[in-house]
């Protein structure tokens, strides 16, 4: 099997497996998911989900970059659930978009990973 179809495959079953854990009601009319998180997490993830979802590239690397202090920010109000390694990923970004050496979508992929372990340890 050529080394694409392995990695579409296994993007396809990690975002079935993500999918799943979320705590969600189906899709609404314009195809976005309704997550009960607990408001400091809510507040964490609506920024997060935008920067996330949006095409890679550039631009969502430098929305992330524009965003990551704010992000950190929000990951320290989080006391709903234990945030450590949420925070450590965000330092990890910022430190990232600082050297402007690449590593921006590594780094975020880490933040998103980071956040899902986070709302699976609050379910």
């Amino acid at each position: 099997m050529p080394f694409l179809h392995q990695k579409l495959i296994a993007a396809l079953l990690a975002a079935g497996a993500i999918g799943s854990t979320c705590a969600a009601e189906p899709n609404n009319e314009a195809g976005h998911h309704h997550h009960h998180f607990a408001g400091d997490v809510e507040a964490f993830h609506s920024v997060l989900a935008p920067i996330w979802h949006a095409p890679r590239g550039q631009a969502r690397n430098r929305s992330a970059c524009r965003q990551a202090g704010r992000m950190a920010e929000l990951a320290q109000a989080i006391h709903s659930v234990d945030p450590g390694k949420l925070q450590a990923s965000l330092v990890g970004l910022k430190d990232r978009c600082r050297a402007g050496k690449g590593g921006i979508e590594a780094a975020l992929s880490d933040v998103h990973d980071e956040f899902h372990h986070l709302i699976e340890a609050a379910s």
